[in-house]
């Protein structure tokens, strides 16, 4: 699983070169707490300040859907927004079979900082992980 992700937050990363240029790239690396992966260790942040909108980039996003997924967003204070995002069709390597990943973030952009927690559908653990951001210069 771990070179299913890295492979696509490789690729992840050319595609997101690309981004529009009202979206400013957050290049996230996220440090896991639980070693059940799910979690990506990289995920980009795509922010339109002037709408306040979000995208999210992984590498399950990059692999499983192939572009950037619109995420709720929901202000919480300052700068800190919530985002919420859904991610089908996961292949579990070990079972042969799918599941969804209903994935939730604070994302601080005073700190620059992204804390990540997702739910795993059929799987009792919920993965998390936080990490600090950086602006990607393009």
């Amino acid at each position: 699983m771990k070179c299913f992700v890295q492979a696509g937050c490789i690729a992840a990363a050319g595609f997101l070169g690309q981004a529009v240029s009202a979206e400013t790239v957050f290049d996230c690396d996220i440090k896991m707490f639980t070693n059940n992966g799910w979690i990506a260790p990289r995920v980009m942040v795509l922010w339109d300040d002037s709408t306040k909108t979000a995208k999210v980039y992984d590498g399950y996003i990059h692999q499983l859907v192939g572009e950037p997924l619109s995420a709720k967003v929901e202000h919480r204070k300052g700068n800190s927004y919530d985002l919420a995002w859904r991610v089908n069709d996961i292949p579990v390597s070990n079972a042969r079979t799918k599941v969804d990943g209903l994935y939730s973030a604070v994302f601080d952009m005073d700190k620059s900082t992204l804390s990540i927690r997702g739910v795993i559908t059929g799987f009792a653990n919920a993965p998390r992980g936080r990490g600090k951001c950086k602006v990607q210069q393009g």
